[in-house]
């Protein structure tokens, strides 16, 4: 029997208790939700429309050569005399279809880019091995242009591992450090590291 009265007494008591406790914590203590409502503002284009025509250029598009302007800045660079000369330089290598990186990288490797040429000889080639002497940078220009061209390119040599056996031919007993030389500054002259 005290089971049974236990039982009653909890079972008619907690609900009473719970139900009390729910109305005067209720009453003293009323709580409004704080919800914040977020809203979007405008904070900028989140994306841009298509245009309204394909195709259509929105600028000034020019076709310029950048070869002169690699020339100037390469040998300004390295403060060579051929600076003024640049302009004639890319004319031979196109007049005799020779890439002007060649023309170039070779000037650099013989003689620092006519800076250790011979005085007056106009001759930064070590063109036949540096006996030969111009009468002016255009005739040099144009003579080693046109000597790469029916000498070494029209023969089937193109590279510079192909064309040192014949134009230097002491590098290959050495292990070839011209042709690693004129690779080089062509590089630096197609790659802009100079």
């Amino acid at each position: 029997m005290k089971k049974l009265f236990s039982i009653f007494v909890f079972f008619t008591f907690t609900p009473l208790t719970l139900l009390a406790s729910l109305f005067i914590f209720n009453q003293l203590a009323p709580v409004k939700p704080q919800v914040k409502l977020q809203s979007f503002q405008s904070v900028g284009q989140l994306y841009a429309a298509l245009p309204s025509e394909t195709g259509e250029v929105l600028g000034l598009v020019t076709e310029q050569d950048a070869r002169p302007v690699i020339i100037r800045e390469y040998l300004a660079t390295y403060d060579s005399p051929l600076l003024p000369y640049a302009d004639a330089l890319l004319e031979a290598s196109v007049r005799y279809d020779v890439d002007y990186k060649l023309i170039v990288a070779i000037a650099q490797c013989e003689s620092n880019l006519c800076k250790k040429a011979p005085e007056g000889s106009f001759n930064c080639w070590g063109f036949e091995n540096g006996e030969t002497k111009f009468l002016s940078w255009e005739q040099a220009f144009n003579q080693v242009a046109k000597t790469l061209r029916e000498r070494y390119l029209d023969m089937g040599l193109t590279t510079p591992e192909q064309i040192m056996p014949k134009y230097a031919p002491p590098s290959v007993e050495k292990g070839g450090p011209w042709a690693k030389c004129v690779t080089q500054f062509m590089d630096d002259l197609e790659y802009g590291d100079f």
